[in-house]
């Protein structure tokens, strides 16, 4: 079984190099703030919610109106 938690990019680090290998960015889960690594999705953008699994966004979590 696999835990999968969504939360919202605050801050992403440019990297130097443009590889969007290395690419991170600050995601709030409701308070807790940690890295996470955004090799697998560098189209988000600051604002976007991701699902995250083990520090690796995974995709965008899209909002139903």
């Amino acid at each position: 079984m696999c835990l999968a938690a969504s939360g919202t990019i605050v801050a992403i680090t440019p990297q130097p190099d443009g590889d969007s290998l290395w690419l991170r960015a600050r995601v709030d889960f409701g308070g807790v703030r940690q890295w996470v690594s955004l090799a697998c999705l560098p189209q988000a953008r600051v604002g976007d919610q991701v699902l995250v699994h083990v520090g690796l966004a995974l995709s965008l979590v899209e909002h139903e109106l």
